[in-house]
């Protein structure tokens, strides 16, 4: 189709990509949208993210995710790109127009205190897929629970947002993904890009919903398939060249990454390397990411980071900042709340830590990010000021009712008991 209806709300629309003619080849597209009108972080969710494919499919699906606010802006339009096929052409249409048909009238508050907008909203910003049902009621109840307590609510909010960072989904496809792009290439501040995280996360998370039948079969194919294209990239290939013999692939992993491995650590990923080819090097690259001292090491700053790429749809340097002073605020605050030799691996030790450093409510109250939904005079298309408060408060016993499927059953205890 040439066009795609979304009516504004926080929902999700297909899009279908058909290959006709030379279908017996594995061949890829990429995806991307271009704002118009409508503009990403505000009407919808950057798009972003590579189609595969194999022999003999002639049909690839992918979401483009819509967002709810309460600016007046009538009919809203982006467009969305195919670009850079390989083994095919691009057939006519090429593109597509996204068209968002304006609430009338539109809400006199802002959509963001609604809970079940709010919840909804978290699964675009933080997992990159539409809410399944079961979830979106789950986390929803979880925060209309409180009723008409304001402070209870408030708590809730916090809680319900904390989760999504800590849930299996996110950490085993967005958290592995920042941790592989750290280790390929340094742990700073530029790494990995807004654009370039959100392609990569879609790549891993593609089907994946935490507590449905087959999720961690589909899970592990994922992120099997993602190492292998990860280590095959030419970008890698330049850091890496195929001369390097195992001892110096996986010593400027753990390098780049910013820790020393135990040598339990160091054997196992040198053992996982075998051959050297690309499914060793994917085993090799793995084993880094998976040992505990690249765990706990990458927390920190992949937890800031987030915060920016999920709240406020951005880079840390982009606009307002154009710089990244406030990164490095919130990050000397999680390190001062952080105790030596902790293991955030333990998710109850991630608890604590997030519950010290109480960073979370800070970002979902503050002016740039309510902004996104109402309230801005730029209606929501860019930044206003980055509101960095200090937050007093606590992080709520209600987190351990939050999705059982989600967590660890020895976190649930902690925080059942907490």
């Amino acid at each position: 189709s040439a066009e795609y209806f979304s009516q504004e709300d926080c929902v999700g629309i297909t899009v279908r990509v058909l290959r006709t003619t030379v279908t017996n080849v594995r061949s890829t597209v990429d995806i991307s949208s271009n704002n118009g009108t409508a503009t990403q972080r505000g009407d919808y969710t950057f798009v972003v993210g590579r189609l595969v494919f194999e022999p003999g499919e002639t049909q690839k699906i992918f979401q483009v995710l819509i967002n709810e606010d309460a600016y007046n802006e009538g009919l809203e339009n982006a467009t969305l790109v195919l670009q850079n096929p390989q083994n095919g052409t691009l057939g006519a249409p090429g593109n597509a127009q996204l068209r968002i048909v304006d609430d009338a009238p539109e809400t006199t508050g802002n959509p963001i205190d609604d809970s079940r907008t709010f919840v909804c909203t978290h699964y675009h910003d933080f997992l990159y897929r539409q809410s399944d049902q079961s979830g979106e009621d789950f986390w929803t109840q979880n925060i209309e629970s409180c009723g008409d307590n304001a402070q209870c609510r408030v708590e809730h909010r916090q809680d319900v947002s904390t989760a999504f960072f800590l849930s299996i989904e996110f950490q085993q496809t967005g958290y592995l993904v920042i941790r592989a792009h750290k280790a390929a290439f340094g742990n700073n501040k530029q790494t990995p890009r807004y654009a370039l995280f959100l392609r990569d996360q879609r790549q891993i998370g593609e089907g994946v919903i935490v507590g449905q039948p087959g999720f961690q079969q589909r899970l592990d194919q994922n992120r099997e398939r993602y190492l292998e294209d990860f280590v095959s990239r030419p970008e890698f290939g330049a850091q890496f060249p195929n001369a390097f013999n195992a001892g110096a692939f996986v010593d400027k992993l753990f390098q780049n990454a910013g820790v020393q491995p135990t040598a339990a650590e160091r054997q196992a990923a040198v053992n996982a390397f075998g051959a050297g080819d690309i499914p060793g090097r994917a085993a090799s690259l793995k084993s880094v990411l998976e040992s505990d001292s690249v765990f706990s090491a990458l927390y920190n700053p992949s937890f800031v980071l987030m915060q920016y790429y999920g709240y406020l749809r951005r880079n840390p340097d982009d606009a307002p900042d154009n710089n990244f002073s406030g990164y490095d605020f919130w990050l000397a605050k999680m390190d001062g709340f952080s105790v030596a030799g902790e293991n955030v691996r333990d998710e109850v030790v991630a608890l604590r830590r997030v519950r010290r450093a109480e960073m979370v409510r800070a970002f979902i109250e503050s002016l740039e990010y309510r902004g996104r939904f109402a309230g801005s005079s730029d209606l929501g298309n860019q930044q206003g000021p980055n509101q960095q408060t200090r937050v007093g408060g606590y992080w709520a016993r209600e987190l351990a009712r939050a999705a059982p499927t989600l967590f660890d059953q020895k976190l649930l205890r902690f925080m059942l008991s907490d």
